[in-house]
């Protein structure tokens, strides 16, 4: 990419460029040239391609009154690719907004939904009785471990932690790190403590899609 001035600079200052055709090295101000207004800033000096300067440089020949339309005919032909390109931007601009408002209306349906789902949750947890769990024996937790195999329960894990559950058949099992094993009904707190514990973390949740959907203007 070199640069070119318009006719005007060329024909008020003949030496600011000299040997318009050849290398790049002759496309340059030539050391005599004394520097005016229109020999620097972006008012005056525009950037072509090669091709377009070649055909700059031809019309410079032809004189001023050439050059100038030929400049002219870049100009606008340089407006119209800007256009086009600022219409093309509007364009993903509007898809991105389409898209952005879609997902937005998806997470809302979503959070209306969960919403919807943890006050139920809690509802139902504040009417449940706690009921302790039941201490499994050696038989019954050597069986809830073969039931509970084909569901990929390592065995091995038991004892590393301080406890070790999973859910079967409605069913809660923990191990504990003693050796000792429990069963309790899933959805059914074990005691008040947890169901309290459980209840202000139901609490927390409901609070937090709440605001959300009053920030979202949805409540």
């Amino acid at each position: 990419m070199v640069s070119a001035v318009s006719s005007q600079a060329a024909t008020s200052n003949p030496l600011a460029y000299t040997a318009l055709d050849g290398d790049d090295n002759a496309k340059q101000p030539a050391s005599n040239a004394t520097p005016d207004d229109s020999d620097r800033g972006p008012a005056t000096q525009v950037s072509l391609s090669q091709g377009a300067l070649d055909r700059l440089m031809a019309a410079f020949k032809q004189g001023p009154d050439a050059a100038q339309q030929a400049l002219d005919a870049w100009s606008q032909a340089s407006e119209d690719r800007f256009a086009a390109a600022q219409a093309d931007a509007a364009a993903a601009r509007a898809e991105a907004q389409k898209s952005f408002a879609a997902a937005k209306d998806q997470m809302r349906h979503n959070v209306v939904g969960w919403l919807k789902d943890a006050q139920e949750s809690y509802t139902k947890w504040k009417n449940t009785t706690p009921v302790p769990a039941v201490q499994l024996t050696a038989a019954q937790i050597a069986n809830v471990l073969k039931k509970a195999a084909p569901l990929g329960i390592d065995p091995s894990k038991i004892g590393g932690a301080d406890t070790y559950g999973f859910g079967m058949d409605g069913k809660i099992y923990i191990f504990k790190k003693d050796g000792t094993a429990w069963m309790n009904d899933d959805g059914v707190p074990t005691s008040e403590q947890q169901k309290q514990d459980s209840l202000a973390t139901r609490a927390s949740n409901i609070q937090f899609l709440t605001n959300y959907l009053r920030d979202d203007g949805t409540v």
